[in-house]
């Protein structure tokens, strides 16, 4: 039986669809891991959130703060006619609910941040996301990713952040962790939700992750309280040693 450390959960949360607004990241502020982009893609972001090129091949630490969001995998038009006041619609606009959160870990961290991006983006609207994401969970789909880490060996302790899409993970961050051995890792995740809670996200990464690997305590942030959600991710954080 896998191994679990689980701990008491923080602010129930996780997100039946995508990620919410907040500072953005530049280029140099952006993914540190070494990458390496996917031989075909037909995605081009015009976001300066995840230039993820060879260039950016320093690798300061031992923990890798990787995340799934909504908002960077996905291409609004005319960014005027999103309503930021709409929890259905606020979030498609970068750096997305996990991105956010992403960042903090970092801040206390010191870890490489790497954002899971798929090479066919998902619509900006949100009705569509929802009924894409349904037909991928049913397919149990493994939607093509646009990047690699290359040194993933290089990392001991990997944070993983997503939505709750449909009561469990999207099917890329499947992709993602069944691209490298885990072995002997430590996994941390992060989670963002609507009402749907943690639900069975933490279950079915521990499907996809070796017996060796270790899952620490997660933490469930509810889509409407990301904006005001650092303290409970503070305190999280403090929970597990940093």
């Amino acid at each position: 039986m896998k191994r679990y450390i689980l701990s008491v959960l923080f602010a129930a949360v996780c997100l039946a669809a995508c990620g919410t607004g907040g500072q953005a990241y530049t280029a140099e502020q952006s993914p540190t891991a070494e990458i390496n982009e996917a031989e075909s893609t037909n995605f081009e972001k015009e976001t300066l959130l995840t230039e993820q090129t060879e260039e950016n091949t320093a690798k300061s630490t031992n923990t890798l703060i990787a995340y799934f969001t909504w908002a960077e995998n996905t291409y609004v038009e005319d960014e005027s006619k999103i309503d930021v006041d709409a929890t259905t619609s606020a979030s498609v606009l970068p750096p997305g609910n996990a991105a956010k959160i992403a960042g903090w870990i970092k801040e206390r961290t010191g870890g490489d941040l790497f954002s899971i991006i798929v090479t066919e983006p998902y619509s900006s609207n949100y009705d569509e996301c929802l009924e894409r994401a349904a037909d991928e969970k049913a397919e149990n789909a493994r939607p093509e990713l646009l990047y690699t880490v290359k040194n993933m060996d290089d990392y001991d302790i990997v944070f993983l952040g997503f939505p709750n899409w449909w009561y469990t993970i999207p099917m890329a961050v499947h992709s993602f962790i069944e691209a490298y051995d885990f072995s002997d890792k430590t996994v941390i995740p992060f989670v963002t939700h609507g009402t749907g809670g943690l639900a069975e996200t933490i279950e079915d990464i521990a499907e996809d992750l070796p017996e060796s690997a270790v899952i620490l305590e997660p933490i469930g942030v509810y889509r409407p309280e990301v904006d005001n959600s650092k303290s409970a991710v503070d305190k999280w954080l403090d929970e597990l040693g940093y």
